[in-house]
């Protein structure tokens, strides 16, 4: 575990040269429960902007991206659009609802590591964007997820988890992504308040997920960043750091509210502990309840937010609920 995260932050202390970053936090102990999703951590950067393909500007990274996208049959470059690619690092661990017991819960989720690199890049402009993105991962010991939940809870006084020697074994992981989304609505100086209304969908594919999702979000406020008002897929957000106008000056804030919707055709997760003896068996469509709070000054951006989770199997009856925070900074 400490090999892998010398390794990404020898990586990112060589590319912080990026437009701006991000850092994401998800954990259900803000909302007061210990089950399921129970922790979510990203930490992101995007590269500077590449208009029109040129090919002496210095982002050398969005550039060998574009590159090496463009060799797929289905892409081409579009000098109308502009060109961001990024790096991102994110862990979930996912736990039973009683983390006391040290022996398999079989009428409950596993405990579940899930440790991943991605590479994305986005195609936009200022009202709608495409992104490619690969996920390369391992489920299991090497996620450090044990190591991490144990620490986090020491930190706050909670109880050690007991059951994470049952954790599910190892498994390398390799997902793609495609994702439309578009602002399909804004209206400026409404009774001195801004306005817009936002939406997405895609699909993954791969041998962690796979799926199709759409969400719909509403935003309200006052001075806040444009961008896209993008909150799903969980520690997939980097699509809110492309910049739709010149820097942000001065204090804003905004309240957005929204729905996310999952069909899921395949989640190793859920699937692998089914054969394990679990009683994971899946619901085939998901929601998700969002509603946030951002707080601007100047090229900073700080997010607090709420969201539900439907369950993810039949067996499980009751909504999931989390909260976290999303810090962001523009260069």
């Amino acid at each position: 575990m400490k090999k892998i995260l010398f390794l990404y932050l020898t990586l990112f202390s060589l590319l912080l040269r990026a437009d701006q970053y991000s850092f994401i936090f998800y954990n259900d102990f803000i909302a007061g429960t210990d089950r399921h999703f129970t922790n979510g951590i990203s930490l992101s950067w995007i590269d500077n902007h590449l208009r029109d393909y040129d090919i002496n500007s210095s982002n050398f990274y969005t550039r060998f991206m574009l590159s090496a996208l463009t060799e797929l049959p289905f892409v081409e470059v579009d000098s109308t659009k502009d060109y961001d690619a990024g790096i991102s690092i994110s862990q979930i661990m996912i736990t039973p609802s009683d983390t006391s017991i040290s022996s398999p819960q079989y009428d409950d989720l596993p405990y579940a590591g899930y440790l991943a690199c991605s590479f994305y890049i986005f195609k936009w402009d200022a009202n709608s964007f495409n992104e490619f993105r690969l996920d390369i991962g391992v489920v299991g010991e090497e996620s450090g997820a044990e190591s991490v939940q144990k620490g986090f809870h020491k930190l706050i006084g909670n109880t050690e988890p007991k059951g994470w020697d049952t954790q599910l074994g190892t498994r390398y992981i390799a997902n793609t992504l495609f994702r439309y989304g578009e602002i399909t609505w804004a209206k400026n100086n409404f009774h001195t308040l801004d306005m817009d209304w936002f939406n997405q969908s895609g699909f993954e594919v791969g041998n962690f997920s796979t799926d199709i999702f759409a969400g719909t979000m509403f935003r309200v406020g006052q001075n806040y960043i444009k961008n896209f008002n993008v909150h799903y897929p969980y520690l997939r957000e980097e699509a809110s750091l492309l910049q739709l106008e010149k820097k942000h000056k001065g204090f804003g804030w905004a309240f957005s509210a929204g729905i996310n919707t999952q069909l899921l055709a395949y989640s190793y997760i859920l699937d692998e502990a089914k054969k394990e003896g679990y009683d994971t068996d899946k619901n085939l469509f998901n929601g998700s309840i969002y509603s946030g709070f951002d707080l601007y000054y100047n090229a900073h951006k700080l997010t607090f937010l709420y969201q539900s989770q439907s369950p993810y199997t039949q067996e499980q009856k009751d909504v999931d609920i989390f909260g976290g925070f999303v810090y962001s900074y523009q260069f």
